[in-house]
């Protein structure tokens, strides 16, 4: 064989490779379901979580968690903030808007193209972000919203 011909045999060889390599990658970053990283106590039931479901933690970093919570006043808002100065309450809903927003149905997730983090809108509250890892299917989520517009405007 000549050396043109070794070459392209090698340049195939490589080419073919790399092909694998980044295929595997791609598989490992972004093919593979995200795990949900909390367990869920064994007697758990849906119904009397959804019951009950008076705060959750939607978004969290390493240095920053945002909770929303049914307060008497409505459904509210905080980030909790390990920098100084940041965080604190953000907002709240009174019960006739979260009332109104439940029963026009202006409130929805939209999971976005970001690996980690998608938003979320509740009426006037718009773009608010969630972690993807504590809720993989944007319809949970959606689900939460609504039970607790529901148990803030009740």
């Amino acid at each position: 064989m000549s050396f043109p011909v070794w070459t392209q045999v090698i340049t195939q060889i490589i080419t073919a490779v790399t092909a694998v390599v980044m295929a595997v990658l791609a598989y490992r970053t972004y093919l593979i379901a995200p795990e949900q990283e909390e367990a869920e106590p064994e007697n758990a039931s849906d119904n009397q979580a959804e019951g009950s479901l008076r705060e959750i933690l939607v978004f969290r970093t390493s240095k920053q968690k945002t909770w929303l919570a049914v307060k008497e006043q409505g459904l509210s808002c905080r980030i909790d903030d390990t920098r100084a100065g940041k965080g604190g309450p953000q907002w709240v809903l009174s019960k006739t808007e979260a009332k109104a927003i439940l029963e026009s149905g202006a409130y929805h997730v939209n999971p976005g193209y970001k690996v980690r983090t998608g938003t979320f809108t509740i009426g006037p509250r718009r773009n608010w972000l969630y972690t993807k890892s504590l809720f993989p299917e944007p319809d949970y989520l959606e689900t939460i919203l609504k039970k607790l517009l529901e148990n803030a405007s009740s």
